[in-house]
């Protein structure tokens, strides 16, 4: 996916509300982004009183060639206010420009890439450094080209942090669960298993969306998840894929689809082949050897302690809340801390005794996703069906559910029938 960087500023009305509403506007075209701090930049060259700049840089990447970025961001700028005709150093309420890319291009007079003047600019330079210092301009690192500026004579400071809310950011990779575990706010996960759900969970603003292998007994009428085949998970994965086209997608390994280190990798990739941005498999210190191969590979992975539905036939049959002994939780922890240091970035625990989920999580590094362990994870996990009450059947305890689908749905039906029936 191309990668972008962005120069954003502003010296009219609500400088903060000018860069977050363009940062905003971008997420529905993006696969990615990250914000550089906002650094405050006295006016050089500009109308006598001009108010000092608002500054910052963002990474992103998106699909769209160079031309078609360059037109949304003319519109951006329009939108904002600010005119199209102007003077190089008017104060203006908006003001973006694409620095560099890796995406091909040929450079012409409206758009000249990489951008002939950032070189020259603290501003941009500054921030930039801060979201890779190692990019490379003209032939120098970024880093390189800040330390030379000496003849810049705009004074820049940082301003704000963390300008743009976390929640903003499309969450599009597991590269952005370690900002949300320090910053917050808590990831929302639900599963999908079609392309409706799949949809309107994305127009929702849903963080992930979880092809669960729980499709064997909510969608399948299956007795548990061992029944779940791989063949049934590609259907299913293709489904959603083509609904959501901002959350990203987790995909679960199927029971038995997973035995040795070769075939994990190789289902796994046949997750994200089938549209999948992740996979994720049930098991710690027993799934390590499988947990590494499939990362080596460069897939990104889930993990999931606690109780595993999968093993449900060596359990007798029987779910069971996991860490109510000193020897369970001890065995959850060491669980939870291989898969970290095996690069696990996420992680399930599923009927985790709540008092082990919150140490869990205080202690390692990688996201933990709760279900049925309390609220103190960073993030929770949700079947659609226990959610909107569309499987009326069976419905778990820890499940708060917002909705009756199965009895209005009933309803519906029944109102079907009675009106065919009065029609004849």
């Amino acid at each position: 996916m191309p990668l972008y960087y962005l120069s954003l500023g502003s010296n009219v009305g609500d400088r903060l509300a000018h860069l977050q509403s363009a940062a905003k506007a971008l997420v529905p075209s993006c696969t990615g982004m990250r914000a550089a701090p906002i650094y405050e930049t006295a006016p050089v060259d500009c109308p006598p009183g001009s108010a000092s700049f608002y500054n910052t840089v963002l990474e992103i990447q998106t699909p769209l060639p160079p031309a078609e970025l360059h037109a949304l961001l003319l519109s951006l700028e329009k939108a904002a206010g600010r005119p199209s005709e102007r003077s190089r150093n008017a104060p203006r309420p908006l003001d973006i420009d694409i620095l560099a890319t890796s995406a091909p291009h040929e450079s012409h007079p409206a758009l000249v890439l990489p951008h002939p003047r950032m070189t020259q600019r603290r501003f941009v330079l500054k921030p930039l450094s801060l979201l890779n210092a190692d990019w490379q301009v003209d032939g120098l690192s970024v880093a390189t080209h800040l330390a030379a500026l000496t003849d810049d004579p705009a004074e820049v400071s940082q301003a704000l942090a963390d300008w743009l809310p976390v929640a903003e950011y499309p969450l599009t990779s597991l590269d952005g669960l370690a900002q949300r575990k320090k910053l917050g706010p808590p990831v929302t996960v639900l599963t999908a298993y079609d392309y409706p759900t799949a949809r309107l969970m994305d127009e929702a603003g849903i963080d992930l969306i979880l092809v669960g292998d729980s499709l064997g007994m909510v969608v399948l009428g299956l007795p548990d998840t061992t029944h779940v085949t791989m063949a049934h998970m590609l259907h299913h994965t293709e489904a959603v894929a083509r609904g959501a086209k901002r959350a990203r997608i987790i995909a679960d390994l199927p029971y038995h689809s997973y035995l040795t280190p070769a075939q994990a990798v190789e289902n796994a990739q046949r997750l994200i082949q089938a549209g999948a941005h992740a996979v994720k498999l049930e098991g710690g210190v027993s799934q390590l050897l499988q947990v590494q191969a499939i990362l080596a590979a460069g897939i990104p992975l889930v993990g999931h302690i606690g109780m595993l539905p999968q093993s449900i036939l060596e359990e007798g049959g029987r779910y069971k809340k996991k860490g109510k002994t000193t020897l369970g939780a001890t065995a959850l922890m060491r669980d939870a801390q291989a898969l970290a240091d095996s690069g696990v970035q996420a992680m399930v625990l599923e009927s985790v005794v709540p008092e082990v989920a919150t140490q869990i999580t205080q202690t390692i590094p990688a996201i933990t996703i709760g279900i049925g362990s309390g609220n103190a994870t960073d993030g929770q996990v949700l079947v659609v069906s226990d959610l909107v009450g569309g499987f009326p059947w069976f419905r778990p305890p820890f499940a708060t559910v917002h909705a009756d689908t199965a009895g209005q749905t009933r309803q519906a039906i029944e109102a079907f029938i009675r009106q065919t029936l009065s029609a004849q």
